[in-house]
């Protein structure tokens, strides 16, 4: 049982809470005017049998109930009565539901695989109908038969589920709810809901928590607890699809399989632009897996909130996020372990608390911390592409792990480990529009790990890196990066041993904090994205002077370093930059944009560059994995010397599958020097050919059926294949058209996902059949 109900004596005078407060109105109700309690309209059961036949219907007039002429409609409420089944021979729509759920009520409403639409609410009664509200009869399987058979919510704002009509005792429910009000609306719910699956399709469900009782009572939406019939252990499945909101005021129990036998529900799916939003004090969710790849929102405005957790033994920690909000006042304490997909955003006066935080930030999107200025006990940044920008600085009190990725700091500033109990930890990636990074408590030891820090170069492109390797006395370093646009090709001074410089950069770093040592110390600053004819050309030098220490050549033609040897001593005062005894040039060539997007049997490439000098020409390269090795699939020449915007465009007709396809340019120069573009995503490339393939009407009751095929696609040497939406294969076989139709005109309702391939082409689509 899901909720515990009233004494014997409380239920023989009072069966449901509600008649406690208004027991005058529902002695009025019984004693004087029973018909009071329905509207006109309304129709009730007077037999069992099916949905459509006017038989089993009676209608109330406004004083009689009279016989029927037609079936009910959205327009009318309608009451099943004690013994009665009602029975579903296709899909219907009422305006309330108003059930019998006295004890061994038995089932009153066989849904048969359909959908019954309901625009009012979903009550439980007992006595004849009208009868009087009642939510606690111990009444099993009330609706049925499978996870196939659902009930939608349609309509506008309301409470569909009012306090006191309603309970999760229906153990046996053996229906799916879809909540599809439409975008703006609001259904609310008061009461325990259990079925099989809940859906929140469109617009917002509302789940309320009873504050006048101590604890506080949630209306849970839990799912059938009947083992002989459904798996034991975690069950039901509750998605928040793409245009769906939740919000919940609860603590615990928002969702579970069982709460009395704290057994959690199998699966909580937030999905892609869908929204769960917690307004309760300590939310946690009975699930074994959840999906958060949608918005989960803060909004509680006193007191404390803690995040999200669980109880039960079966259920899951979610420590996977895509997108997190504040939106309320009160402060929200995250978890030690965070992996976050997406957005991480202060709207409200509440802050994140992070300082006992492991953050991983991942995904190959753009993502933004807006609002506040973060401060994790330890951040990761993992990212195959996209950025993570950053509205305000960022603390990290302990260990900052760039395995990959980019973070655009938009001109504020980084610092780490103040705890003194941290590192940098540094792989790939680098720090974009870095104002200045401080090192608190910098290590005594740098090496190519703890001592590399990658500024990316917002004028010149490329990360310019920084690299310390030596031993030092410690202290708090701070390393400035003052940006310029362009270099001096006539700096006219000498290195120390005398070699003239033709060449630096305008842009310099500057470094300060740690404390005075005269030991020695290897400075590199990396030459990324210029052109270098040799290693060895490059020097690191000043601003128009020669810097401390000598020189030490180079061979290194990845990262292109220039080195120093001097001591740390030597750094606090100077400015150093890239430097060479040649005159190097900036990179020929800007990269304004890459895209890549389907078209109908082809992929069109296009990328547009600033300007260009001396390119060569660009070679199209691409993936499905971005770990793998790019494979050339192409080249265009260039189109010559220009000093404006110039676009250029490749046709890629490779076969493959419909995989994610991963591209990158890149441009060769006259000398041979190569230049890549970033690496872009073609993101769900398949659609264009699943768009092309329908059947139509879908969902399907009856008449004809439409097929269109994808263009190019031989069905001379097509495979179909008919799936349901749970997995199973229903029939496969070379395409006839004829067989085809005739297989889906005679294959029973429900929900399916067909498949058409060639050895060139894999479409599919989902079919309703009804």
């Amino acid at each position: 049982m899901e909720r515990q109900g009233h004494t014997s004596a409380q239920e023989a005078i009072f069966p449901c809470r509600i008649y406690f407060i208004f027991p005058a109105v529902v002695f009025w109700c019984l004693c004087f005017h029973t018909s009071f309690c329905q509207e006109i309209g309304s129709c009730r059961t007077v037999a069992s049998g099916n949905f459509e036949n006017p038989a089993i219907w009676q209608v109330y007039d406004g004083s009689t109930w009279a016989a029927v002429t037609i079936k009910p409609t959205f327009l009318n409420d309608i009451y099943i009565d004690q013994t009665h089944t009602v029975t579903l021979t296709g899909n219907e729509e009422v305006k309330s539901l108003f059930i019998n759920a006295e004890t061994n009520a038995g089932e009153k409403l066989n849904l048969n695989g359909f959908n019954l639409n309901v625009y009012g609410t979903l009550q439980a009664f007992s006595g004849s109908a009208p009868g009087i509200p009642s939510g606690s009869w111990n009444s099993q399987n009330w609706i049925g038969n499978s996870a196939a058979s659902t009930i939608t919510f349609k309509g506008t704002s309301r409470t569909i589920i009012q306090k006191n009509t309603w309970s999760g005792f229906t153990t046996q429910s053996r229906y799916s709810v879809i909540f599809d009000p439409g975008e703006g609306s609001t259904l609310t719910i008061e009461e325990p809901f259990k079925a099989v699956k809940f859906i929140v399709r469109s617009g917002i469900l509302f789940q309320k928590s009873d504050d006048s009782v101590v604890p506080n009572f949630c209306s849970t939406l839990s799912f059938n607890t009947e083992t002989t019939f459904y798996p034991s252990g975690p069950f039901g499945d509750f998605i928040i699809e793409p245009n769906g909101t939740l919000i919940t005021e609860c603590n615990q129990n928002i969702i579970a399989r069982s709460i009395s036998g704290s057994v959690s529900a199998n699966l909580f799916d937030l999905q892609p632009g869908g929204e769960l939003i917690l307004s309760g004090t300590s939310p946690q969710i009975e699930a074994a897996n959840l999906e958060l790849n949608g918005k989960v929102t803060f909004r509680k405005n006193s007191g404390s909130q803690n995040f999200i957790s669980k109880s039960f033994p079966g259920s899951a920690v979610p420590v996977t996020f895509h997108d997190l909000e504040i939106q309320g006042s009160q402060d929200v304490i995250l978890p030690a372990t965070l992996f976050l997909r997406g957005n991480m955003t202060q709207s409200g006066s509440g802050q994140f608390i992070a300082n006992n935080t492991h953050l991983t930030l991942e995904e190959s999107h753009n993502q933004d911390i807006a609002g506040f200025s973060l401060s994790p006990q330890d951040l990761t940044v993992n990212k195959s592409g996209g950025k993570v920008i950053l509205e305000d600085n960022l603390f990290v009190i302990r260990n900052l792990t760039m395995e990959d990725g980019v973070l655009n700091f938009q001109d504020n500033t980084l610092t780490i480990n103040s705890s003194n109990a941290g590192l940098l930890n540094y792989q790939s990636g680098s720090w974009e529009n870095l104002a200045s990074f401080t090192y608190a408590n910098a290590p005594t030891v740098f090496t190519a790990t703890n001592g590399t820090f990658p500024f990316g170069d917002r004028y010149q492109g490329g990360i310019r890196k920084v690299q310390l390797l030596g031993t030092n006395s410690g202290g708090n370093l701070t390393v400035n990066y003052t940006e310029y646009s362009g270099a001096d090709y006539a700096p006219d001074f000498n290195d120390t041993d005398g070699t003239p410089i033709l060449y630096r950069l305008f842009s310099y770093f500057d470094f300060s904090g740690l404390n005075p040592s005269s030991t020695p110390l290897d400075l590199k600053i990396s030459a990324d994205k210029l052109i270098v004819d040799e290693p060895e050309d490059l020097r690191l030098v000043g601003t128009g002077y020669a810097t401390p220490g000598s020189h030490i050549e180079s061979t290194d033609e990845v990262n292109l370093w220039a080195i120093r040897n001097l001591t740390f001593d030597d750094l606090p005062g100077r400015n150093f930059t890239v430097g060479s005894t040649t005159t190097l040039s900036i990179l020929p060539i800007t990269w304004l944009s890459v895209s890549a997007k389907p078209e109908n049997n082809f992929v069109q490439i296009q990328w547009l560059i600033a300007a260009e000098k001396d390119i060569e020409k660009f070679e199209i390269y691409s993936s499905e994995n971005p770990l793998d090795t790019l494979v050339k699939i192409g080249e265009l020449p260039s189109l010559g010397n220009s000093d404006v915007p110039v676009s250029y465009s490749y046709k890629d007709e490779t076969l493959r599958s419909f995989s994610p396809i991963y591209y990158q340019i890149k441009s060769v120069d006259i000398s041979g020097h190569i230049n890549w573009s970033n690496t872009v995503r073609l993101e769900n490339s398949h659609e264009a050919i699943n768009n092309q393939f329908s059947i139509f009407p879908s969902p399907h009751l009856s008449g004809k059926i439409h097929l269109t095929l994808p263009e190019g696609l031989n069905p001379q040497n097509a495979q179909i294949s008919i799936f349901t939406s749970q997995g199973r294969l229903v029939s496969s076989f070379s395409y006839n058209e004829f067989l085809l139709l005739e297989k889906l005109e005679h294959t029973n309702p429900g929900f399916y996902v067909i498949i058409i391939s060639t050895p060139k082409i894999t479409a599919q689509i989902k079919w309703i059949k009804l």
